[in-house]
């Protein structure tokens, strides 16, 4: 198999193992909830204009035990496949137009003037070559903040989660990779570039975090190897599971 290009999601299968990506490449991958979920909190504070282009909404009056309800569940499923929406319930558009207040409101975020339509622009594609790949991605929003700075930041939905822990979820999650990944094309020519992750956890509390020049570039450093691994199974069968990282290829080692 050929890998056409890499992107923070492929290059964090790829972290697992080679036959994680493997499976990420080669299967239909069908939304979970939780994906869905974040998609439509991103939809709705980033492009709300572009909502009934891409989602349809259960009714929260739908009884799917009724004749009735089953027609019209049927008709909706069907507009959805027909037309390449995905369907959503009344009560998760309630949950993440609330979320969306919640990330509005907060002070920090109203501070920098991260949601001014004036000096942001949202959902920006990003396309760029890196350790022989094109990489590519959408940048939740990228722009200058209110005290002049060239600022990137993305949006990511927790469960209930404290400063401290958001801290370890970033390390945990690679984002500090994605971190490098979407300020690539600044911090490469040495330019500045402020990169903040804005977490909101499923109460609505909001904790901001920058990720900085020094947690990408000791991030860059693992994006290098991954690339590396990625040109070393590159059009190969690759479908060796974690054992691929161990130190002989086959075993970890528990001393």
């Amino acid at each position: 198999m050929n890998i056409q290009h890499l992107s923070f999601s492929r290059l964090k299968a790829l972290q697992h193992s080679p036959r994680k990506l493997y499976n990420y490449l080669s299967e239909k991958k069908a939304e979970t909830p939780s994906m869905i979920e974040g998609r439509l909190l991103d939809c709705i504070l980033f492009t709300p204009d572009q909502f009934d282009s891409e989602y349809i909404t259960l009714p929260e009056s739908l009884d799917r035990r009724t004749k009735e309800g089953k027609a019209e569940y049927a008709r909706i499923t069907g507009i959805a496949a027909e037309q390449g929406l995905s369907i959503v319930t009344s009560a998760q558009v309630t949950e993440a137009s609330l979320l969306a207040v919640a990330v509005k409101e907060s002070a920090t975020v109203q501070k920098h003037g991260l949601l001014n339509r004036e000096l942001f622009k949202f959902q920006d594609f990003t396309d760029f070559e890196f350790g022989g790949f094109r990489h590519v991605g959408y940048r939740d929003a990228i722009g200058i903040d209110t005290k002049g700075r060239r600022v990137i930041w993305d949006l990511k939905r927790f469960g209930a989660k404290s400063g401290v822990q958001v801290g370890f979820e970033i390390r945990t999650g690679g984002y500090d990779l994605q971190a490098a990944i979407y300020c690539h094309e600044f911090d490469s020519q040495g330019e500045e570039c402020v990169y903040y992750l804005i977490a909101v956890d499923n109460d609505g509390y909001v904790t901001p975090y920058c990720i900085t020049p020094e947690a990408r570039e000791r991030a860059r450093g693992q994006w290098e190897y991954l690339c590396s691994v990625a040109k070393k199974i590159d059009g190969t069968n690759f479908r060796q599971g974690p054992e691929f990282y161990a130190p002989d290829g086959e075993f970890y080692l528990y001393t």
